[in-house]
């Protein structure tokens, strides 16, 4: 397609960054008419929005704003939120008092145990008794009772007074900042009306004080600022900072980044430096889920733009970048990595067939039996084995691995972790990601289920009756409560 008909506007359809990697890294499975079909539903949901309501909500208030008639209503609407806001503090207040008086008698009940006891520790200091929790119980359910009955009163009259704040509010726009300061307050208030610190001491309940003092400031200010006198302006609150939201894989995402254009286009030059940095990145890929959610940073797309990158390199250079590909560690990323050289080249290529060859030859020089196979392939060991199997046959990878399970037994949980897949595990009402879990939907046909069966039943209860995937979920359940 000319550039010119590529970057026209029938061939545009708006996507996020992640969804339009994935569109373009697997094309096979976004046909062109389900992105018309999209493009089409994005043009439509334009077209009905803008039939909607002709002007903006702000637009609508300006106008009011504006009308004299306006005006007239900001006066009254402020008087009746200072008779609001007085009422609150009233209930405030007196529902406080009950709280206080509770209190009071805690504190009476002390003075009246400590005057019952006299003791001296070593160094002659007075000694003073505390009342036991028995005694004070009755203290604290009366003042717990009290703070439930303080913010069942005072939750209709803030209620009522904000109700009133926003019609102050908007006839008079002029005095936002005072309204929010207002706001505040009224929250402030709640807040420390539903909470005791003072324990037996209604003397030290200075927080409700400055709250309920805070308020009338509010307000004051508020009426004064609406009559059009000089009022400082509050201050506004310290703005919390969200704690950062680190990616871990930030850095691998940016070095993809950099690497993608090589898979887009044919054309660019080789680069040694950004192919070793891509090649290198299997190694944290390889603990990546190959999951829908990962589809884009994932080990296979890692070793995809690894080869993009050295897609004009020289034969020689190819070789050669085989050779150390074979020996990378862990061995999933050497095989991700010779995999894909195979797939991206003509099957009569050179390279193409260098690869599958390397891709053999790691599979046939490496020990199923040693524990040191099996590390780092934790993960996407099933993609891992599926290569394999695809180079030589599901039979000769089954075999293999029967051979080194019958070898080393105790390899049993290593391989059937290896080898499971991944499901992700979704919000039922966000649909947002919160975590992943292993399982076996399928048992590949490579797997030696016969000698999996039979080290199995060594370790669970295993009915002839129950299914290879059952027993291998099983299995993978087993696995935590082993480690603990």
């Amino acid at each position: 397609m000319p550039a010119d008909e590529n970057r026209a506007f029938d061939n545009l359809v708006l996507l996020c960054i992640e969804h339009s990697y994935e569109i373009d890294e697997t094309p096979d499975s976004f046909p062109a008419e389900m992105l018309r079909e999209w493009k089409a539903a994005q043009i439509a949901e334009y077209d009905r929005l803008q039939r909607n309501w002709p002007i903006s909500d702000d637009e609508a208030t300006e106008v009011l704003v504006a009308s004299k008639s306006f005006d007239a209503l900001h006066a009254p609407s402020t008087v009746e939120l200072a008779r609001r806001v007085e009422a609150l503090r009233l209930v405030a207040e007196r529902t406080r008092g009950v709280t206080r008086s509770w209190a009071g008698r805690w504190q009476q009940l002390r003075e009246q145990t400590r005057r019952s006891f006299n003791a001296w520790d070593d160094e002659g200091n007075p000694v003073y008794a505390e009342p036991s929790q028995m005694e004070t119980r009755p203290m604290r359910e009366g003042i717990q009772s009290a703070l439930a009955e303080a913010l069942d009163e005072m939750g209709p009259a803030a209620e009522a007074a904000r109700i009133e704040l926003a019609a102050v509010r908007v006839t008079g726009r002029q005095v936002a900042l005072w309204c929010d300061a207002l706001e505040r307050a009224i929250t402030d208030l709640i807040d420390t009306a539903s909470t005791w610190t003072g324990r037996s001491d209604p003397t030290s309940d200075t927080a409700f004080d400055n709250a309920l003092g805070e308020l009338q400031r509010s307000v004051t200010d508020l009426v004064r600022a609406s009559r059009g006198e000089q009022v400082a302006v509050p201050e506004l609150p310290p703005v919390a900072s969200e704690p950062e939201q680190v990616d871990p894989l930030s850095e691998h995402r940016k070095l993809l980044d950099e690497a993608r254009p090589f898979h887009r286009v044919r054309h660019r030059p080789y680069d040694p430096e950004l192919r070793e940095r891509v090649a290198g990145a299997t190694v944290e890929a390889a603990a990546i889920p190959p999951t829908a959610h990962f589809l884009t940073i994932g080990l296979d797309t890692t070793a995809a733009l690894a080869i993009a990158v050295a897609g004009n390199a020289t034969e020689d250079e190819q070789f050669d970048l085989m050779e150390r590909d074979r020996q990378r560690l862990p061995i999933c990323a050497a095989a991700a990595l010779l995999q894909e050289a195979a797939r991206q080249g003509d099957e009569q290529d050179a390279p193409a067939v260098a690869a599958d060859d390397n891709l053999r030859r790691l599979w046939s020089e490496t020990d199923w039996s040693k524990d040191a196979s099996w590390v780092g392939n934790d993960v996407n060991g099933q993609s891992m084995m599926w290569a394999f199997a695809r180079a030589t046959s599901d039979a000769e990878v089954h075999d293999r691995l029967a051979h080194a399970l019958e070898t080393a037994p105790h390899l049993l949980t290593s391989l059937v972790v290896s080898c499971a897949g991944w499901v992700e595990r979704l919000d039922s009402q966000t649909w947002n990601l919160i975590g992943f879990d292993r399982t076996y939907r399928e048992v590949p046909p490579w797997l030696p289920m016969k000698v999996i069966r039979a080290f199995a039943a060594k370790m669970i209860s295993v009915d002839q009756s129950v299914s290879h995937a059952e027993v291998l979920n099983a299995l993978l359940r087993h696995v935590p409560s082993q480690a603990e």
